[in-house]
């Protein structure tokens, strides 16, 4: 009987997810998505008090988070995501973060967690981070074109005689 419940549970859980992300397609970021749905389960006939609202609004954030990081990847790392297996991806990359570790033992849960977090696939886990690489990257690219202009506007300004000696302090990359 409680896996029915919760076979029945996670068919909705799909359906809500497949409905955040027709809403989040169609609709302008800057609109509430959340208000929009939730009005559409007001609509439906649906249970709209404060606990499954607040569970809708938990599957609501994490699907959010889970687009936003994938909307952050890095131009070398192709979003290989087609509008009809991104629902398949989302809904086993939610399942995955759903899932629980049943044990009596704190130590055990605490392992558990701190494995899944660890060896999390190279999108939503340690292996790779792709936004803060993109932004050292451009912190790089900043920083070389800011020595080459200054390179640049010292030797012109030592090329033209107007200036004697033109010191100007040099970055210094350490590594």
């Amino acid at each position: 009987m409680e896996s029915n419940s919760e076979g029945k549970s996670g068919d909705c859980d799909y359906v809500y997810i497949s409905e955040i992300l027709r809403a989040s397609n169609y609709l302008l970021e800057d609109s509430d998505v959340f208000l929009l749905l939730e009005k559409q389960q007001y609509l439906k006939g649906k249970d709209t008090s404060e606990v499954p609202r607040l569970q809708r609004r938990l599957i609501f954030d994490t699907i959010n988070e889970i687009l936003n990081r994938n909307r952050e990847l890095p131009p070398w790392k192709p979003n290989s995501w087609t509008n009809s297996t991104s629902l398949q991806k989302i809904w086993s990359e939610f399942e995955r973060l759903r899932e629980t570790d049943v044990s009596e033992d704190l130590f055990e849960v605490i392992r558990g967690v701190l494995r899944k977090d660890l060896t999390g696939d190279g999108a939503s886990g340690w292996l790779d981070w792709p936004a803060e690489m993109s932004e050292a990257v451009l912190d790089i690219e900043r920083l070389i074109f800011k020595d080459l202009i200054g390179d640049t506007i010292r030797d012109l300004a030592a090329f033209s005689g107007n200036c004697s000696k033109v010191s100007a302090p040099r970055r210094k990359l350490v590594f």
